[in-house]
């Protein structure tokens, strides 16, 4: 998908200053603001139809922000009653000829970027869990990397003179509908209409229960309501292995309201995206305790956001790939021989004369989809790594010449070139692999602790 971290690292216009300003601090501060006055982006009822309530993003990049810096903008927008989703630095919109008006103050945002750094383990700091950062389950780095955190200052387009006029995608109720079906059967997840008046995800059974489709005053309204326990479910050990939704207990325990609060965004983050409505009404209980956990950290509303951006990725990457496998030709070889990545490096392919290893590539793609249909049965996918921004978790169930295979859930595995991951895993072992740029870094995982289920 199109949101991926934006690259402003060229611009002239950063602000920060050690230690000047606490930027995480300002940020949670508006965000109490906002949820104790009742209109906090993922509290206002989400009309699909109004540009305001599109997604962040940046028009000279193409790109959409994602997690804490998302939400802030949302959040900014909102107060300051923008109806524009486009943010630019002021280097970026001169560039194109727009200008800032003279006395706009602008918004900041943060970046992090990873630079070579030294040998040595070291504890990580709680802010690691920025933008773009993913952290060794053991809490310390051994990947010869350090975090540069920098503070950006971005301008709203309403900011700006000579700037085209945005003209919003206007979603229909049918599409709104057809985005969410859609979403739903690509997941695989099952739902079950068993329910009077609760909609709940079930953790022990990895199901959702929700009352009948005609119990919900209208169609959209049922979509928003299943999306938002998808993104329960996206949590589960198979899945992301969520440790807000792992090791929740119980209604009131701060886990429990930390997740709540974690699907409430992926719910909005996914209304941004495919214009489906989202009704906050149900979760108002969980309010009061939000305030109180982001009063008490000033990171965790940066870590919910980063955890819905990848909820949102996770969701979203099984309806386009599923979509991708839908597409694909019949015929035996050409569908896997079709799955080789052109912008993948012609040496990755083999170790003497890659063009001449063209084919023994596709016979490994087509011997990883035998080995899924062995894994999980007839009617398992297997699915090409997204390599320019694909994260994946679960466990390696196999290997062929080329690729490995990645259990990602019930009903699909992934199948990874050996040759773009930095280390090799073995069967068996249960790592996160994640995607930048056709490169892909290996991490393990350990196995969730083991925790009283929980129906929410």
């Amino acid at each position: 998908m199109s949101a991926t971290v934006p690259q402003p690292v060229t611009e002239a216009h950063r602000t920060d200053q050690p230690g000047a300003r606490d930027f995480r601090q300002e940020v949670t501060n508006g965000i109490i603001r906002l949820l104790e006055q009742g209109v906090a982006p993922w509290q206002k009822p989400w009309n699909p139809g109004a540009a305001a309530l599109g997604m962040p993003m940046n028009p000279t990049t193409e790109k959409t922000y994602r997690g804490g810096n998302a939400l802030h903008l949302m959040a900014t927008g909102l107060r300051k009653g923008y109806g524009d989703p486009r943010w630019m630095t002021y280097k970026q919109a001169s560039e194109r000829g727009w200008q800032v008006r003279k006395g706009e103050k602008g918004t900041q945002i943060e970046f992090w970027e990873m630079k070579p750094g030294s040998d040595r383990t070291r504890p990580h700091h709680p802010d690691d869990r920025g933008e773009g950062r993913t952290s060794p389950d053991d809490g310390t780095d051994r990947d010869k990397t350090r975090l540069i955190h920098r503070v950006y200052t971005v301008f709203n387009a309403q900011q700006m003179d000579g700037i085209p006029t945005y003209a919003p995608r206007q979603h229909s109720p049918f599409e709104a509908v057809q985005a969410g079906e859609q979403i739903l059967e690509n997941s695989g997840a099952q739902v079950i209409h068993d329910q009077a008046d609760r909609a709940f995800y079930h953790r022990a059974q990895d199901r959702i229960h929700l009352p009948p489709k005609e119990a919900f005053r209208n169609a959209a309204g049922y979509y928003g309501t299943v999306l938002h326990e998808l993104a329960h479910w996206s949590g589960h050990p198979s899945r992301l292995n969520r440790s807000t939704l792992t090791e929740s207990y119980r209604f009131g325990d701060t886990n429990y309201a930390r997740e709540e609060l974690r699907a409430e965004l992926a719910s909005v983050f996914l209304a941004a995206e495919r214009g489906i409505p989202h009704d906050p009404e149900q979760h108002a209980a969980y309010v009061d305790t939000w305030i109180q956990t982001l009063q008490q950290d000033k990171h965790e509303i940066f870590r919910a956001a980063h955890d819905a951006s990848a909820m949102t990725d996770y969701l979203l990457a099984l309806e386009r790939e599923r979509t991708v496998e839908a597409e694909r030709p019949a015929e035996s070889l050409a569908p896997a021989a079709a799955l080789i990545p052109a912008q993948v490096p012609n040496q990755e392919y083999g170790k003497s004369g890659p063009l001449s290893r063209r084919d023994e590539v596709a016979e490994s793609l087509t011997a990883a989809e035998s080995l899924t249909v062995r894994a999980l049965g007839n009617t398992a996918q297997m699915l090409p790594a997204q390599i320019q921004s694909g994260i994946y978790r679960g466990p390696i169930v196999g290997e062929t010449a080329y690729h490995l295979v990645q259990q990602q859930s019930a009903h699909s595995c992934i199948a990874h070139f050996k040759g773009l991951l930095d280390r090799q895993p073995q069967v068996g072992e249960l790592v996160r692999i994640q995607y930048a740029q056709a490169k892909g870094t290996v991490r393990a995982c350990r196995e969730p602790a083991k925790s009283q289920e929980l129906g929410r």
